[in-house]
Parts: structure tokens; C-alpha cells; sequence
């Protein structure tokens, strides 16, 4: 339908409603003469005569009526539906999807959701948890939890904080097989490794060396495809591990693991709320942002990110 047509329907209804022109044209902003001449735009546009008019006042013809009846009833359901947008703009509601990296959720983000559930009762979460690289707009994901640098420019990367690779061992581990010093005592360790559970290749292990990002194939006698079966092995003064700070640094902080060569230590990569670039930013995805943040917030002061 033509903007203008629907103008000339909604300001007919606001004439009806009124039985005067004048009465609508102060109602709408606009001149009688103008109210009028829309009126009379959509009679000749419909071929049906709509209203009798009067010196005194307008009264609806039986066509006009039922034509009053209809469009009544659809704009007050237009003028509904854009309550409810506006009210989903402001408050949370509906189902909120999201992919969370495994770890992070486990052992942090899903022990916190009952406070974001207590929060927005009016909303539904439906969770995941990988590390797999999800397409957030062909899997209808709202959002995803993810850790280093999106490549895509159709997505927002919201970052939230930084995590960090440490190499650590349980002290007794420490105690039996020494302290390393150099990259090159790792030889001399069991070093855990992560294995892809999606290709089955075990990640060499990243450090810095004089400015210049280098990778290590370290050898040891177990190798895993989870960074909490990582922790647990580790605590359990297995070998050595390298993993994400907010794996193992509530274990570091009191004292179950010991963290080593951090002079050799990479930079961090980003945490990041990613999402698809829209031009409004749906009140669901804006408050999970707001959670996950006052989560990092937390997490920062505990020293388990940065």
C-alpha cells in the first residue's frame, strides 16, 4: 500500500472517530482543508463515497462504516504490534541462543546464569558449549562467547576482557621433576597436551622468545581434547599443562598450581561477545553483553582473566 494511501486511511479513521474535520486536523496537526482533501482522495480512490458531510458535522455512509469497522481494527493492531517491538526493545524477552567456548562456559559463565535467569525471568536460554568455529547467522545463534580475533565483517566482536596462556604443574609435580628455566628443559618434562576433537591434531605449545612469537612441539605421555580434563590431570601432579588463565587460575591463586616459564609467556587474546551487525541492537543480546561483562568485571578481580 502507497505511504500516502495509508496516511489518507489513518486520518479518515481519526475524522470518523471525531464526526469533525476540524477536530481532527487539531488532533493530527494538520488543516481542516487538508483533512478533508485526504478524505476525499481516498473516496475517489476506493470509488465509494465514505462520509456525508454537513455545515454542522460528518456522518458515516453504511459503506464508510463498514469500511471504519475494518481499519480500525487494523491499525489498532499495527499500533500493537509496535508496542510490543518497542517493549522487546527495552525488556528481554523471548529466546535468547547461545554458543559458549567449553571451558569458559564450564567453568565459569554457566555457574553464573542463575543470576542472569533471576534477572530476566521473561527469558529463555537455550545454551550450547564448543570451541568449533559456529556460523552465528546461518545457525540462528543470537550470539556466541568466543576467545581471539573474528575475521568476519558481517559480525560485531564485543570484547570483554583477556585470556592468557599459562604453563603450570601441581607442586608436588615441582617438587619430584624441578622448576623449568628455558624452553628448552621442556624436554625433560611430561607435558600434557590438547588434542583438536574435531581433527585430532595436538597443538604445539605458543611462547615469545626475544619478541618473536614461537611454537614448540613438547612431548609427554597423555594428551587430551578439553581444557578441564587439562586442569584435572595437572592437579593431580601429572605433568605439566598449558592452558587459558581462566582454566587454571583459580588454581593458581590458592596455591594447587604453580605457574612456570611465564617470561615466556605469548600476549593475550581477546574475550568477546560476537553477534550478527544489526542496525538496533535487540534488548536480549544487549543484556547478556551487560552480564558478561559484570562477569569478566569479577573474574578480572580474582586475577582469572585480564
Amino acid at each position: 500500500m502507497p505511504m500516502d494511501k495509508f496516511n489518507d486511511i489513518n486520518i479518515f479513521v481519526r475524522s470518523a472517530q471525531t464526526r469533525s474535520f476540524s477536530v481532527a486536523a487539531q488532533q493530527l496537526g494538520m488543516s481542516p482543508s487538508a483533512v478533508s482533501k485526504a478524505v476525499m482522495r481516498l473516496e475517489e480512490s476506493l470509488g465509494i463515497r465514505l462520509m456525508n458531510r454537513t455545515t454542522r458535522k460528518i456522518t458515516l455512509t453504511d459503506d464508510g462504516a463498514a469500511f471504519y469497522e475494518r481499519c480500525r481494527q487494523i491499525l489498532g493492531e499495527l499500533e500493537e504490534a509496535e508496542l510490543e517491538l518497542k517493549r522487546a526493545q527495552s525488556t528481554p524477552t523471548g529466546t535468547l541462543r547461545i554458543d559458549l567456548t567449553t571451558e569458559l562456559g564450564q567453568l565459569h559463565i554457566i555457574p553464573a546464569l542463575p543470576q542472569f535467569i533471576k534477572r530476566y525471568p521473561d527469558l529463555k536460554l537455550n545454551i550450547s558449549l564448543s570451541n568449533r568455529m559456529a556460523d552465528v547467522i546461518e545457525e540462528g545463534i543470537d550470539a556466541v562467547v568466543r576467545i581471539g580475533v573474528g575475521r568476519d565483517s558481517s559480525l560485531i566482536m564485543y570484547g570483554l576482557g583477556t585470556a592468557r596462556l599459562i604453563v603450570c604443574a601441581a607442586p608436588n609435580y615441582l617438587k619430584r621433576h624441578g622448576i623449568p628455566q628455558t624452553l628448552e628443559e621442556l624436554q625433560h618434562h611430561n607435558c600434557i597436551s590438547f588434542v583438536s576433537p574435531w581433527t585430532g591434531r595436538v597443538f604445539d605449545w605458543q611462547f615469545q622468545d626475544d619478541g618473536q612469537q614461537i611454537s614448540i612441539p613438547v612431548e609427554g605421555n597423555l594428551c587430551l581434547n578439553n581444557g578441564k580434563s587439562l586442569l584435572d590431570v595437572a592437579l593431580a601432579g601429572v605433568g605439566l599443562v598449558q592452558v587459558y588463565n581462566y582454566i587454571a587460575g583459580e588454581a593458581i591463586a590458592t596455591g594447587k598450581l604453580k605457574p612456570v616459564l611465564e617470561n615466556y609467556a605469548v600476549p593475550g587474546s581477546p574475550i568477546s561477545v560476537i553477534y550478527p551487525q544489526k542496525r538496533y541492537l535487540s534488548a536480549k543480546i544487549r543484556a547478556f553483553i551487560d552480564f558478561m561483562s559484570e562477569l569478566m568485571k569479577q573474574l578480572r578481580q580474582q586475577k582469572i582473566v585480564e
